[in-house]
């Protein structure tokens, strides 16, 4: 073999392994970012699920004369761009719009007592109406 032709095929060998090196190192960091955003995914699902079972139990424990009861809030803009979903029906389930994440809770037991309905999103203010009279809460 001429110096010339051995050259070339150690370029072509360097390159390729240097090349094959990077895409292992790239790979590694994506799988790691995706590994955190499912974390943290999970975990601020579970966040607002607590958020949101904690308003409820307040609105129901604070209404004892009252006959009926509102709250609105807001859930600022997701960093990652996400939406969540609150849904109201045997219980409260917390899910992200689009992906397989989801927290269910039974509301501090409260599913047992109450009537609930009614579904609303991240993107608009957020109206939970509790009427005692009726002994039913309803997300909107």
């Amino acid at each position: 073999m001429k110096k010339a032709q051995s050259l070339v095929i150690q370029f072509v060998i360097f390159f390729i392994s240097g090349f094959a090196i990077f895409l292992t190192i790239g790979s590694f960091f994506k799988y790691q970012s995706d590994v955190f955003r499912d974390s943290l995914l999970s975990s601020n699902t579970k966040l607002f699920n607590s958020y949101f079972s904690s308003v409820v139990t307040s609105m129901v424990e604070s209404c004892k004369k009252c006959e009926n009861s509102t709250f609105t809030f807001r859930i600022p803009k997701q960093p990652l761009g996400y939406t969540l979903k609150f849904e109201l029906n045997k219980g409260l389930n917390v899910s992200i719009v689009g992906k397989n994440k989801y927290f269910f809770s039974s509301l501090h037991k409260l599913n047992e007592t109450l009537e609930l309905s009614g579904w609303s999103d991240s993107t608009k203010p957020i109206s939970l109406t509790f009427s005692r009279t009726k002994n039913k809460l309803v997300v909107e």
